[in-house]
């Protein structure tokens, strides 16, 4: 009979028993629904121990590489731990050694603080117990590089106008994660990728495909980003020189005010003329949820799985 660890209990779950069972039983709160593993409402995370296999079946390469499996489908054959996802709640002290002003009033932040994650994923950073955001990863930690961020300074804004104004070089928040599944898995690396996102969408995607090609990727990898116009664009350099050094980087620019009218296109339409299927991509969205909802749709209608769409929505604080 295995033992399973689940907050600050340990029950015994009999051979016969999926663990969504037995946590039930036990008066935990799991979100379930069909408990056929198809609506993937009682997803869980392992921290320790064996995840039997049918427990990750139909599950994103990224849930499966970060421990996630659907507790209906669980028989436990061995001692393990599990526990909500994104439920640890402990934050760490991160030291301000960058701050830095970017085209498009956004500021790239980076900091120094012992995390392990995967570009792409996110942290909640900390001003105080009342301020709080959410904010992508565009690091790479096999880069040796602190960790990154890139945030537009919003009208008003609690978290961004204190970071411009009074944040420095030196100083010290909390940060809180890291969390999200929106990140780059080997496995296969010549499988063609799509990433596109608008503003600060381009912060994880940064990240990711840096990633990608830091462990070996030599499938097609075609990155979209855009903004208003050329003087809001930000990374443009960065990204152009990253693409003269890897043939299979291609870097795609949306503008919606062109300094050809002609040459103005929004993202969507720009992924719509140069791509006639999207048959086998792994892609990843990022930016607001409208934005993002309207590029998943596209990228399905082209062809592309929803299981290989990996989306990180922004949404905007109160």
């Amino acid at each position: 009979m295995a033992k399973v660890s689940f907050k600050d209990a340990t029950l015994e779950v009999n051979p016969d028993q999926t663990l969504l069972e037995a946590l039930l039983e036990a008066d935990h709160q799991i979100p379930n629904s069909c408990r056929s593993g198809l609506c993937q409402s009682c997803l869980v995370q392992c921290t320790h121990g064996h995840i039997p296999q049918p427990a990750q079946k139909g599950l994103s390469a990224a849930e499966v590489e970060t421990g996630h499996l659907l507790a209906c489908q669980c028989y436990p054959s061995s001692d393990m731990t599990v526990a909500l996802p994104n439920s640890d709640s402990a934050t760490t002290a991160a030291k301000v050694v960058e701050k830095t002003e970017l085209p498009g009033d956004v500021i790239r932040l980076r900091l120094e603080a012992p995390l392990s994650y995967k570009p792409g994923q996110y942290v909640n950073l900390w001003r105080d117990e009342s301020v709080i955001r959410s904010y992508s990863l565009a690091s790479v930690p096999a880069l040796k590089e602190p960790l990154e961020f890139h945030i537009r300074v919003q009208p008003q804004g609690r978290f961004s106008g204190w970071l411009k104004q009074d944040l420095a070089v030196g100083d010290q928040l909390r940060l809180q994660g890291p969390m999200g599944l929106c990140f780059y898995t080997p496995g296969d690396p010549n499988q063609p990728m799509l990433l596109a996102g608008i503003g600060t969408g381009l912060a994880p995607l940064w990240g990711i495909v840096r990633d990608a090609l830091q462990q070996g990727h030599t499938g097609p990898i075609h990155l979209y980003t855009g903004a208003r116009n050329a003087d809001s664009l930000y990374l443009h350099d960065e990204i152009a020189e990253l693409a003269t050094q890897y043939d299979n980087l291609h870097y795609h620019v949306s503008l919606l005010e062109a300094s050809i009218p002609a040459d103005a296109k929004a993202i969507d339409q720009l992924i719509e003329s140069e791509h006639q299927a999207l048959n086998g991509y792994r892609v990843f969205l990022c930016g607001s949820p409208e934005r993002v909802k309207k590029l998943r749709k596209l990228c399905f209608l082209k062809g592309a799985s929803m299981q290989a769409i990996q989306c990180d929505l922004f949404q905007p604080a109160a």
